[in-house]
């Protein structure tokens, strides 16, 4: 979002306050503290970006860029996954005590208290833990996604051009271009979730793609 020669663009976030906004230049979640309506919506790495002689090197900053934020995302993937599974050790433990204490008390009071105690404490725990579990999951499935669609898109722009051998379809040649070497790692990782994603949307169930791809768009024609 630029504005054209004498035109003032204005935004809507709160002055004085740290926040994260999402830049007008990449795109990403960045962080902002802004001091006036008219600041611009451009983080700190994108400033000089600005300008149409910059937008070679501005698509490749932005390239590591977003895959810097997607190897954060694996990790904090990874992080959660270790999480759950840490509480729900935790919470078995927990529920044997438990069980262990209503035995005791059944012990003590005979007659009053039955099987049916014990297990409404476990039914309780465990549900408590599976929800916490799958809104974790959800949440980190929803950032992996959306990661993985903007290396999708990108590897729109930058692939090999079937009908120019030694090409990219950006116009440069493979060795010259800069944002298709930095997606050469990620491509079988971008297929195998695609591939994934698209036997959901075939299936009718909740899938990752972006509005803008082709499946989708099929889809919904």
């Amino acid at each position: 979002m630029q504005a054209s020669q004498g035109e003032t663009v204005t935004h809507s976030y709160p002055l004085y306050v740290a926040i994260r906004a999402q830049c007008f230049c990449c795109q990403a979640l960045q962080p902002f503290t802004f001091t006036s309506a008219t600041d611009q919506v451009v983080c700190a790495v994108c400033r000089h970006h600005l300008g149409d002689d910059k937008a070679e090197r501005r698509d490749s900053e932005h390239v590591q860029l977003w895959l810097a934020q997607y190897a954060d995302l694996q990790e904090v993937h990874r992080k959660g996954i270790e999480k759950a599974t840490a509480d729900a050790t935790e919470a078995g433990a927990t529920i044997l005590t438990l069980t262990g204490q209503v035995d005791e008390l059944r012990g003590l009071v005979a007659g009053r208290f039955d099987r049916t105690v014990s297990g409404e404490i476990r039914a309780v725990l465990e549900n408590d833990l599976v929800k916490r579990a799958e809104r974790r999951g959800m949440l980190a499935l929803r950032q992996l996604d959306w990661a993985m669609a903007v290396i999708w898109r990108l590897g729109t722009l930058h692939h090999d051009d079937p009908a120019r051998s030694g090409s990219c379809v950006c116009g440069r040649t493979v060795t010259a271009c800069a944002e298709g070497r930095a997606l050469d790692p990620q491509r079988q990782a971008v297929a195998d979730w695609e591939k994934k994603n698209l036997a959901l949307l075939a299936a009718g169930q909740r899938h990752g793609l972006p509005a803008d791809h082709p499946g989708v768009a099929d889809g919904i024609r």
